[in-house]
């Protein structure tokens, strides 16, 4: 579903260069699900943002479902993401002006493809079904991350990036979300990379990889 071609991303650090990727290829089919794990500062959010488009990469190819979104237009990327992409933060990007039930519904509202009865089933799964009237102001770290989750995954997008999407959930919620996030993404047949330092949570997942050194290895 996705594929990184000879991706080249670095920067510096006070006097040393870090290296997110040197020459890095990667890729994924539908429907495959792969945890991203390495240590701290390797670059695991930034190469997240580069397969998003979110952050640039210095030479490569970043190919999602096809198209090289290095190519697109900023409004032609912005598009692209909101359409075909679920992205889940490590910070919530809620909106404080909606309620919990309209932020997550707005990418799939903006995309024309809103589906109230999966929308309906998402709540429930996640357990906020009770907040969808609150405002982020009036939820807890844990509730706004669900909601979040929510957001993500309701307009069924292909491909499903998640930066430590159980950071703020305890142990017993973060088995129950996680499989939430496998079960819906291989529904729909999409893409599912997960960032996470859990090796409980990793091991939901299909696939590990590790970065380091701007290198990434598949993980037996």
């Amino acid at each position: 579903m996705f594929q990184l071609k000879n991706i080249d991303k670095s920067f510096r650090d006070r006097h040393e260069e870090i290296y997110v990727a040197r020459d890095l290829s990667w890729s994924l089919e539908a429907g495959e699900s792969a945890a991203l794990s390495g240590e701290s500062g390797v670059g695991k959010t930034t190469l997240l943002n580069i397969i998003a488009g979110l952050d640039g990469a210095e030479s490569g190819e970043v190919i999602i479902d096809g198209i090289d979104i290095r190519g697109l237009s900023q409004s032609n990327l912005a598009n692209f993401r909101r359409d075909r992409l679920g992205l889940i933060f490590q910070r919530f990007h809620l909106v404080p002006s909606l309620n919990a039930w309209d932020n997550a519904a707005l990418q799939a509202r903006l995309g024309q493809c809103f589906d109230k009865d999966f929308a309906d089933d998402l709540f429930d799964a996640l357990s906020i079904n009770g907040l969808a009237q609150r405002y982020p102001s009036q939820l807890s770290g844990g509730q706004q991350q669900r909601v979040a989750i929510a957001r993500a995954l309701m307009h069924k997008p292909p491909l499903v990036l998640a930066d430590e999407p159980t950071g703020n959930l305890d142990e017993a919620t973060s088995e129950k979300v996680i499989d939430l996030l496998v079960n819906v993404t291989k529904k729909v047949s999409a893409t599912l990379v997960v960032v996470t330092h859990s090796v409980a949570i990793a091991s939901h997942l299909e696939q590990r990889w590790q970065l380091g050194s701007g290198r990434i290895s598949k993980m037996i």
